[in-house]
């Protein structure tokens, strides 16, 4: 009897564990996607102000919006050279999603473009939106085919 207890007890700790290990992949999984939205807009802080230095610097150029998109889509090497960044931070963001469940071949790519924005203009990133207005975390992780688990979804 008192061996039924035992393995009884045995099998409902482990079931616990299966339970409460899920639930915690699941939380991993929701929170690094949640983590690539902060580092995203942490480096379209630090691409905006290199952006605005450069301008400083170079009075000759006129910023508007296409000044600013091919500065950051086609001459970045100018903002690092210049010493207003250290590295690109186009697409940066992508490495952070190796560590969730999507094929290498389907990693999503965070692209960082320029909007107009009345006289001036704001940093938007393709799949995180602009700082002042997020994408939400469930239509990011439609955008990432990852089901509200956290799980790959190649039919998304």
């Amino acid at each position: 009897m008192k061996r039924l207890l035992v393995v009884i007890f045995v099998l409902m700790m482990l079931i616990a564990a299966v339970v409460g290990g899920s639930s915690m992949l699941k939380e991993i999984r929701l929170n690094r996607v949640k983590a690539t939205g902060i580092s995203c807009f942490a480096s379209m802080r630090v691409l905006e102000g290199a952006i605005e230095l450069y301008f400083i610097d170079h009075k000759e150029v006129e910023k508007t919006v296409e000044a600013v998109n091919d500065l950051i889509n086609k001459r970045m090497n100018e903002l690092i050279q210049g010493k207003y960044l250290r590295e690109s931070l186009q697409d940066q963001v992508q490495g952070y999603f190796h560590e969730l469940p999507i094929p290498k071949n389907a990693l999503p790519v965070c692209h960082i473009s320029t909007v107009a924005s009345g006289t001036d203009y704001i940093l938007e990133c393709s799949l995180h939106g602009s700082q002042d207005a997020p994408r939400r975390l469930d239509e990011l992780l439609k955008l990432i085919r990852l089901d509200p688990d956290g799980n790959y979804d190649a039919s998304k």
